[in-house]
C-alpha cells in the first residue's frame, strides 16, 4: 500500500525519505530534490477536517513565504508551494518543501539547567524571530522546544507556525486557541484571543524551562485544571529556583511571564528593548556556536 506521503513526494517530486521528529498531524522527513536536502511536511486530509487542514497548510506556507526572506534566517524558510493529492477541490493529502536546518530542536538541548548567558542568547533569540512576526502583525502561538532550533551557527529560527494567526483575519479555531500544553499563555484557553504579549508568554516558558528544568505553570492534570492556573496563577519568580541569576534578568523573565498581558512586554519590539538595557544589542553581543 503506497502511503499518503510517498504519493505527496512523489507530486513534489523528492526522494530518500528519512523520518524526522513528527510535528503534530504532520508527517516530517528529511528528503533530497536533486542535489538539495530539504524538509518535506505531509499532511493526510480526512473528513470532516478537509477545510481546516487545507487552510492551515496554506496559511503556513504563505506565511513563510511572505515572512523568511525578511528575516535573516530566524524564520524558517519554504522551498515550494503546496503539492496537493487528488482533487485539488477535496484532495486527500497536501504536502510543501521547507529549508533543512542543520543544528538542534531546543528539545535536544533541555537537558540540565543553562547558564545565564545560554539563557540570555536563547530569550534574545527568540525576540529577534518574533519581531518580525509581530510587525507583520502575526502571531505563533505554538512557542513548544520542538518549533525552535539552534542552527549549527548558532542563530535561533523559529518553525512551524501553522497555528500563526494573523490580528486582521478570523481564526479558523474558532472560541479554543491552540497550542502545546505546557506552553501555552493564559490568552490560549476556551475563550482567549491570543495577542503578540502571548507569544512574549511563551518565550518566558521556554527561558524557564531552560534555567530551571520546571514549568512555570504545571501542565499536569485535567485540561480545564490547566487552564484554570493558566489564568489564575502567578508563575513563581525564577529566582525562586535560581538565586544566582542576576536581578535584572530575572526581572526580565519575571515580567514575560506575568499572567496579566498588560504588566507583560507588549510585543518583541518591547522585550527587545528590555534586553538591551541589559548590556548591548542581543543579536550581537554574544557569542555563537557553542551548545548550552
Amino acid at each position: 500500500m503506497v502511503e499518503f506521503y510517498e504519493l505527496v513526494a512523489a507530486q513534489i517530486g523528492v526522494t530518500d525519505l528519512a523520518p524526522l521528529r513528527p510535528s503534530g498531524q504532520k508527517r516530517v522527513f528529511l528528503a533530497r530534490r536533486g542535489s538539495e536536502q530539504v524538509v518535506l511536511k505531509a499532511v493526510e486530509i480526512l473528513p470532516p477536517h478537509q477545510a481546516t487542514v487545507l487552510e492551515r497548510a496554506n496559511r503556513e506556507v504563505g506565511l513563510l513565504s511572505r515572512v523568511a526572506a525578511k528575516s535573516d534566517r530566524r524564520i524558517v524558510a519554504v522551498r515550494s508551494g503546496l503539492a496537493l493529492v487528488g482533487d485539488p477541490a477535496t484532495p486527500t493529502a497536501v504536502g510543501w518543501l521547507e529549508e533543512y536546518l542543520d543544528g538542534n530542536d531546543l528539545t535536544d538541548l533541555l537537558v540540565s539547567p543553562w547558564a545565564q548567558a545560554d539563557a540570555l542568547d536563547l530569550l534574545s533569540g527568540l525576540a529577534e524571530a518574533l519581531k518580525y512576526l509581530h510587525d507583520e502583525e502575526v502571531v505563533h502561538r505554538d512557542l513548544s522546544p520542538g518549533n525552535v532550533r539552534k542552527r549549527g551557527d548558532g542563530l535561533w529560527t523559529l518553525l512551524d507556525p501553522g497555528l500563526a494567526r494573523h490580528l486582521s483575519e478570523l481564526s479558523i479555531t474558532g472560541l479554543y486557541q491552540p497550542g502545546t500544553p505546557g506552553f501555552r499563555s493564559p490568552e490560549q484557553v476556551p475563550g482567549g484571543e491570543p495577542q503578540p504579549y502571548s507569544d512574549i508568554f511563551g518565550a518566558g516558558i521556554l527561558v524557564y524551562l531552560a534555567l530551571t528544568g520546571h514549568y512555570p505553570i504545571d501542565p499536569r492534570g485535567a485540561e480545564d485544571d490547566y487552564a484554570k492556573r493558566l489564568v489564575e496563577q502567578q508563575a513563581p519568580p525564577v529566582k525562586t529556583f535560581r538565586p544566582d541569576l542576576d536581578d535584572d534578568f530575572a526581572a526580565v523573565i519575571d515580567r514575560c511571564l506575568s499572567r496579566q498581558p498588560a504588566r507583560r512586554y507588549l510585543d518583541a519590539d518591547e522585550l527587545l528593548d528590555a534586553l538591551r538595557a541589559l548590556g548591548g544589542s542581543p543579536a550581537t553581543s554574544l557569542p555563537r556556536g557553542t551548545a548550552p
